[in-house]
Parts: C-alpha cells; structure tokens; sequence
C-alpha cells in the first residue's frame, strides 16, 4: 500500500511541460512558436527596425512596392512601408486579438454552460433553444453583420468574435456539467447545506478545467484565422493598424502578380500560427484526457 501511495506521488508530480515535450514534443515546439509571437508582440517596438510615428509606420513613395533586400528583408508595400516592421507589429494586433478572444469566449461558454446545466429545467430549455437557434445561422454571416454595425477596431473584433464562439462552445460544457453534478460528492455536499454557486465554484468548475484549458488551446487558431479572414473581407482592424489579413486584402490582393511577396509573406505567416495553435491543442488535448488521445496504438513487443 505504501508503494503504490509513492508511486501516485511521483506521477503526480510530473509537470504539465514535462509531458509535453517528452510525449509531445512537435506540441512542444509549437507551443514555443506561440511563445515566441508573444515575445515579438510585447517587444514589438524594439525588434521593429523601422518605429511606428503616433501610431502610423512611416511611408515612403521612393521606396515602394521593393522586392526583399538586406534594408528591407521583406520588401516594402504599395506606401512604401517596411513590410518586416508591418509584420513584427501586426503580430501585436493578432496576439492582442487571439488572447482577449479567447478569454472572453471561455468565459462566456462556461457561464452559459455552467449555469444552464445546474439551474435546469425551463431556463436550461430556453438556453438551449436559442443556442440551437444562433448555430443555425453561419457564423461568418453573424460577424460580417456584427461588425457592420459596430465598426471597425481592435475591440469591436474582440466582442464579435467571442459571442459566437462563446455561445457554440456553451455546448460542451454543459455536458461535462451535466456529468459531474451527478457526483456522489456533489450529492453530499447539497446534503450539508451547500447552495449552487457554492457547488459550481468549488466543485464544478474546479472538475472540468482540464475541458475548458482544451477549448482555450483549441480556439486559438481558430480565432487568428477568423481575424485574418474578416480582415480580408474588409471587416477588421482600423485602416492604420498594422494586422496581416489586412497586408492581404491591401497590397497583397491589389499587386499579387507584382510583387508577390506582399500576399506569400502574411500568407505563411498565418499558415503557420494556425498550424502552432491547433497542434499545440491536441497536446495539450492528449496530456489532460488521455482518452482522447489520437494516433494509432502501441504495442509491446513480448519477450
């Protein structure tokens, strides 16, 4: 008895990282390129080799529409801007965008999640039918509409993008609440006297974190690349905010035969965030729920 008691605690005392990069290491390496689009968006305006000047990056019509170069590494644009620059400050605008998304939708899923499958009965009916009701319509058509009447701006993406994701996540939280509320344990603590957000604070959300840390990691390529499609859609940032959708549907679309790097660059730059953020997902999808875990299985060889 006492062996096994150790050997929980030593397994116990595995970190999170440690699984990650000894069974996950392609997650591992993803996570860092996460972390490394943070690094460049905290310290945007020392990495940048040319300044933004009140909130603008500076144009040159001398210098337009330049190819790759050792002044400018990535060429510069239809104004004359340094696309490098624009590319290391759009990533602030992307990181800012993904992270208050994700936050915001979290929270709305688990509130309305949470709430619906502990009050039930009419209010979890009502709920549900207007969450069934608001995933029948697209939700590009929902933001493109949202936007239209909030404006452009960082903090209008914010909000339109997590409503719909917040409320279609909804969904998977209720019925990992609806699991965990049958507890035994929860059953007895309703016995001593405990109300409702006692239970939920204590006991519910506390149980299902592992599911809302996966729908955290798991939203956040899906936010950048609904960022990078509204703002190529016309539906996004402010006009002089640097953001890579918008590098797209500017410069990239109007001179992709003349200069090409203008669409090639914000292209792979977003191709590969979303590929980092949904393979760092299903790391972490694996470490938290092994019974999710994908790939085929592996067998022992018996000697």
């Amino acid at each position: 008895m006492q062996i096994n008691t150790e050997e929980k605690k030593r397994k116990n005392n595995n970190s999170f990282l440690r699984q990650l990069f000894k069974t996950k290491p392609l997650s591992a390496v993803c996570m860092m390129m996460l972390l490394l689009m943070i690094f460049i968006a905290i310290f945007a305006d020392v990495l940048a080799p040319v300044k933004m000047v009140n909130g603008i990056l500076p144009t040159s019509v001398l210098e337009k529409l330049q190819g790759p170069s050792w002044k400018h590494p990535f060429g510069t644009d239809s104004l004359g801007r340094d696309l490098f620059s624009y590319m290391i400050y759009g990533t602030r605008t992307s990181v800012v965008i993904a992270l208050c998304c994700t936050v915001l939708s979290t929270l709305i899923s688990v509130l309305i999640g949470v709430f619906s499958a502990m009050i039930g009965g009419w209010f979890d009916l009502i709920i549900q039918r207007f969450v069934d009701a608001w995933q029948c319509i697209p939700s590009l058509l929902i933001t493109m509409i949202l936007m239209q009447l909030f404006g452009n701006g960082i903090l209008q993406m914010v909000i339109v993008l997590s409503i719909p994701m917040g409320i279609g996540g909804s969904r998977m939280i209720r019925s990992q609440t609806f699991a965990v509320k049958d507890l035994d344990y929860i059953h007895m603590s309703k016995m001593l006297g405990g109300n409702k957000i006692w239970q939920i604070f204590v006991h519910i959300i506390p149980n299902i974190m592992p599911l809302i840390l996966m729908s955290m990691a798991g939203s956040i390529g899906g936010v950048i690349m609904s960022e990078a499609s509204l703002n190529f859609l016309g539906y996004g940032v402010s006009v002089n905010t640097p953001d890579w959708g918008a590098m797209l549907t500017s410069s990239g679309r109007s001179y992709m035969y003349l200069a090409p790097w203008l669409a090639i660059i914000p292209g792979i730059a977003i191709m590969f965030i979303v590929f980092a953020a949904s393979m760092f997902s299903d790391g972490v999808r694996d470490i938290l729920d092994p019974r999710l875990r994908g790939g085929a299985p592996k067998y022992r060889s018996k000697k």
